[in-house]
């Protein structure tokens, strides 16, 4: 009971991690979460909205025979217009600063040759020099429009009758087209569910992918926490004073792992009751979902939850440094998440990416999930309690592998004593570092040990202090 309460003082000293850990980077999984709730709530717009885009037109000709007012109008429908100074400095300005999507500059002498090309007497078409914000999608689209503008003008030009042809008439009609164009084209949006979603199951879809936004905070806060206890208990000092006491040293190791696994079943009820919450406050309906899947899910995530612990019991009999733990933690928390299927879709994914994944145990969390809402990984089967039991089954076997290793590795870590004596000393005295080490060992090695030391007079009035062979 004493190590208990020790470890969980350990784990208060060290709460910030939790704050960090658990709390910020909890909450931000939360929000992503919420997001996609309401958006699978509000089921988007039915018709497409375009990005608005700013551009402005530098006209350098003059406004000749109009082409630059009304390229102006043109993409005033879909655009927002500007004005800009004709400065090379504050259109560049403009540009690196996002101000502006698109600049036109209309060059001179620009309307002279566009008559040309549309009377045939030149084969060269004009162009009008655009910059494009290299951030904007929207200023890309509206480069587009230039050229659809200028492309609409000459068709309107050659469809007039030959002696009335005229480039203002041109670009007045198709001015009046695309107005046209404008009220009665509309872009429908058909909503089409993926391989990872499932529109019907809108509750299991939020719940099972809000649960599994859980998989990166936990590999970060219960390696690191189960580190701290096992790390500070395997202190040299303090193990050196655990050795001396009558408590045997599994006992001591059980009740440090069951202090960690305590707190992880607190945390696992903890996210589980604030999906819930979540799903409530986002309006989700709880129909698709019952108390089975709830249970079988929170079992899943159990399961992910001790392989962390385990992780964290590794580390500490291996003896890193705290800074190497949260490297190693973070590291490896991103590698699973972003090979899980959680962060992305499973048809989005590469093939390496998706053979890396099977290998950690982030991705069977998320296949035993799937099975159980028949979701994502498990579309094509349906809920299959089998293969959440085997997905299960194979995140136990990391936890397992990792406290063998743990184990192993902890008993061969060395706590030898240091052996080091100086030649000579006192009479009637021994070096006390050895006698400080000794503690440091078993108590059978400890007799053993002490049978090997030895005082043996030199003949010169002191005692030499020897390790016999």
């Amino acid at each position: 009971m004493n190590t208990c309460k020790t470890a969980l003082r350990i784990l208060k000293s060290r709460k910030m991690y939790l704050v960090i850990y658990l709390g910020f980077i909890g909450i931000m999984m939360f929000a992503i979460s919420w997001q996609i709730m309401r958006g699978s709530m509000t089921g988007g717009d039915e018709v497409f909205h375009p990005d608005t885009a700013r551009v402005a037109v530098v006209d350098r000709d003059g406004d000749a025979d109009g082409i630059s007012s009304a390229l102006r109008s043109y993409l005033a429908l879909d655009g927002e217009m500007v004005d800009l100074a004709d400065d090379s400095e504050a259109l560049q300005q403009a540009v690196a600063s996002n101000y502006v999507d698109l600049i036109a500059i209309v060059p001179h002498g620009f309307a002279s040759d566009y008559q040309k090309y549309l009377d045939g007497s030149s084969n060269d078409q004009p162009t009008v020099e655009t910059v494009v914000s290299y951030t904007s999608g929207a200023g890309s689209l509206s480069q587009l429009e230039v050229n659809e503008f200028l492309s609409l003008t000459r068709t309107a030009y050659l469809g007039q009758a030959g002696k009335q042809q005229s480039m203002e008439t041109a670009m007045r009609t198709a001015l009046d087209t695309a107005k046209a164009d404008a009220k009665t084209s509309k872009i429908a949006v058909v909503q089409s569910p993926s391989a990872d979603t499932d529109n019907t199951k809108p509750a299991a879809s939020a719940f099972a992918g809000t649960i599994k936004t859980g998989l990166y905070p936990l590999l970060l806060v219960m390696p690191i926490c189960t580190f701290l206890v096992i790390g500070t208990f395997n202190d040299s000092e303090i193990r050196r004073r655990l050795y001396s006491s009558p408590t045997r040293l599994v006992s001591l190791q059980m009740q440090e792992m069951l202090t960690c696994a305590t707190f992880g079943l607190v945390v696992c009820v903890g996210y589980t009751a604030a999906t819930l919450v979540l799903m409530m406050a986002a309006g989700v309906p709880f129909d698709g979902i019952t108390s089975t899947n709830v249970a079988l899910t929170f079992v899943s995530l159990l399961a992910y939850t001790l392989m962390a612990i385990a992780c964290g019991f590794l580390l500490g009999s291996v003896g890193f440094s705290e800074m190497a733990v949260n490297a190693f933690a973070n590291v490896f928390g991103l590698l699973c998440m972003f090979t899980s299927g959680m962060a992305f879709p499973i048809d989005m994914m590469p093939e390496p990416m998706i053979m890396i994944g099977k290998l950690l145990p982030g991705w069977w969390l998320c296949v035993s999930i799937d099975n159980v809402f028949g979701l994502g990984t498990a579309a094509a089967t349906g809920v299959d309690y089998g293969s959440w039991a085997s997905s299960v089954g194979l995140v136990a076997l990391f936890a397992v592998a990792f406290i063998c290793l743990g184990l192993a590795l902890g008993r061969i870590r060395p706590h030898t004593p240091v052996l080091g004596l100086p030649h000579h000393h006192a009479v009637g005295q021994v070096n006390p570092q050895v006698f400080r080490s000794i503690g440091r060992v078993p108590m059978e090695r400890n007799i053993r040990l002490c049978r090997r030391l030895s005082i043996k007079s030199d003949g010169t009035g002191r005692n030499r202090t020897r390790l016999k062979a």
